[in-house]
């Protein structure tokens, strides 16, 4: 049976990426990290919906041209990067079931761990 949904976290963790999206030119890069470090038992494809979550709230509170719109691109590209991560781990039969798992994957890719 499946577990319900853990709103509050996923409204923590998006709360975090936004903070972080908004934090300037170079805040997305450690965003993955410091997410998984804050949240090593959540599923991955939570912290993909989060980051994504935060990228279209930042396209919602500020006005087209904004300079903090870049923060959600960064955000989308975050996610994405994450999801191409995911599918990497399944495909390779790497542990893959909570976030914690990212970071053994990350010894071989370095993108996130290294920034």
């Amino acid at each position: 049976m499946d577990q319900p949904v853990p709103l509050d976290r996923i409204d923590a963790i998006t709360r975090r990426a936004i903070e972080t999206l908004l934090n300037g030119p170079g805040g997305w890069r450690p965003l993955a990290r410091n997410l998984v470090a804050a949240w090593p038992d959540a599923p991955p494809l939570e912290l993909v919906f989060a980051i994504v979550s935060a990228a279209e709230a930042i396209e919602t509170m500020f006005a087209p041209g904004s300079p903090a719109l870049a923060g959600a691109e960064a955000g989308y590209k975050v996610a994405a990067l994450l999801g191409v991560d995911l599918f990497a781990m399944q495909s390779l039969g790497l542990p893959h079931h909570t976030a914690a798992d990212f970071t053994s994957y990350w010894h071989a890719d370095p993108w996130f761990r290294l920034v």
